[in-house]
């Protein structure tokens, strides 16, 4: 993929992220296990008061605000996508608890950050859709200072087990098709340079969201036979997600498609 190439798909892959479709399936966090996942990473990272932690791939920054306000620490959010940053910095504004955030627009897998100042980076539900992520996870160790941690959170997919079905927009909200296996990240992290530290399985989140998702959609098929008999062709997904949402399941209790987390450390 050339550099036009790759920036136009970082700028698609932001907007979908950002779409509505997006936050019905992974709420305001855009990730599995909400802002108490988040919080559970931080606390297996360490993050101190005062620290400075870099958010990567930030969204709308409900989740940098959180950590923000939970630690007492200082976050830069990095969002590739112009409308979610501008809306992130609104928010950081508006928000009635004043937290010491600061959002930039600007690649995630490049941020533009000094090196080695960093005292903690997070990245969640976002690696797995970077199209080059040793060279993020070199990125990352780069910004961070000596004996700064990394806390990455992920779907994990065991290589060759996703049906065909989940090569959609729906596939792509979950983070499926560019997934590493829990054998994948830690190779990436450790060849990265990076010392890893802790690794927690949080699959069951990808249960609950499931669960979450099965009745909402329920409510918009429902709706859907009463005011529009018949889908969009946009809108054929929304029939095929019952079946879709039963296979992601079924391959989440067979042990091949997870969520984890991981702190890695960079060495003094």
């Amino acid at each position: 993929m050339n550099l036009p190439e790759e920036a136009i798909a970082k700028s698609c892959c932001a907007d979908l992220y950002q779409s509505d479709l997006a936050r019905m399936i992974l709420g305001d966090t855009l990730h599995p296990g909400g802002m108490a996942l988040t919080n559970r990473l931080g606390r297996m990272m360490g993050i101190q008061p005062g620290d400075w932690v870099a958010d990567l791939a930030c969204g709308r920054g409900t989740s940098a605000m959180a950590v923000s306000r939970a630690f007492h620490c200082k976050v830069v959010g990095i969002e590739f996508g112009s409308g979610a940053a501008a809306e992130a910095r609104a928010s950081a504004l508006e928000a009635p608890i004043r937290s010491e955030t600061f959002f930039v627009r600007g690649d995630a897998e490049q941020p533009p950050l000094r090196s080695s100042v960093i005292d903690a980076v997070l990245c969640e539900c976002s690696m797995s859709i970077f199209p080059d992520k040793p060279s993020a996870v070199k990125q990352v160790k780069g910004v961070l200072r000596p004996g700064g941690r990394f806390g990455l959170s992920d779907v994990t997919v065991e290589p060759g087990s996703l049906p065909q079905g989940l090569n959609n927009v729906v596939g792509q909200v979950l983070c499926l098709a560019d997934a590493l296996s829990v054998a994948g990240y830690e190779n990436l992290l450790t060849h990265g340079g990076m010392k890893l530290q802790h690794q927690e399985d949080a699959s069951d989140e990808i249960i609950n969201l499931l669960d979450d998702l099965a009745g909402k959609l329920g409510m918009i098929l429902a709706w859907q036979k009463v005011s529009q008999p018949t889908l969009a062709a946009d809108q054929d997904w929304l029939r095929d997600a019952p079946d879709l949402i039963t296979e992601v399941r079924q391959l989440v209790t067979d042990g091949k498609l997870g969520y984890w987390l991981f702190v890695a450390e960079k060495p003094a």
